[in-house]
């Protein structure tokens, strides 16, 4: 039995061993957020300063890790792709509206307010709701909240207008339990097959 759990534990330690290799390898090589902005501005030709609810995501693009950069300036969206090993602008885009970025102390109707109209929508008591993030962004010219929330096994994604409260995109999706993965229960089952062995 004790050689049981040893193995097990040798096991549990290799997973944790290769968890942790491989963050460090995530975390190495990039070129990072800060690196990927500054590529961004250059690009635009425009200085840090200057530019207007900036937004950096790390992301994929056919399978190349990049970093999605994203800002407003002078009336004009800018959206760049940035390789996030070697620092390469994968793609460049530039989108003139007929407005300027919103202002965060406009007539807005703030992120209490959005908060309720996404919880009442969903038919979601506040206190019920955990993981709750309210962004203020700029959606091909209209200021939005995204709410997104997470209440009774359900993750709901909400953009509601910042001006009207009006709710532009309602989406929910339910959770998947740890326990219903089929690796896990692989994995589960391969244990069990280990301890089987032994105890013979």
């Amino acid at each position: 039995m004790k050689t049981t759990k040893k193995i097990i534990s040798v096991i549990l330690a290799c997973i944790l061993c290769l968890s942790i290799a491989a963050t460090g390898v995530f975390a190495s090589g990039y070129i990072g957020e800060a690196k990927a902005k500054e590529i961004a501005f250059e690009k635009a030709g425009i200085s840090a300063d200057k530019a207007r609810f900036v937004n950096c995501e790390f992301d994929y693009d056919n399978g190349v890790a990049v970093y999605d950069v994203e800002f407003y300036y002078n009336k004009t969206e800018y959206s760049c792709d940035v390789n996030a090993k070697t620092g390469a602008i994968v793609n460049f885009e530039v989108d003139k509206s007929d407005t300027n970025a919103p202002v965060v102390d406009a007539n807005y109707i703030g992120k209490a307010k959005a908060k309720r109209i996404a919880f009442k929508h969903a038919g979601v008591d506040a206190s019920k709701a955990t993981k709750v993030e309210v962004q203020f962004d700029f959606d091909n010219g209209v200021a939005v909240y995204e709410v997104d929330f997470h209440a009774d096994k359900v993750d709901y994604d909400y953009e509601i207008n910042a001006l009207t409260g009006k709710i532009i995109r309602a989406e929910k999706e339910k959770d998947i339990e740890f326990s219903d993965f089929a690796l896990i229960k692989w994995i589960m089952s391969i244990i069990e097959a280990i301890k089987s062995f032994f105890n013979k």
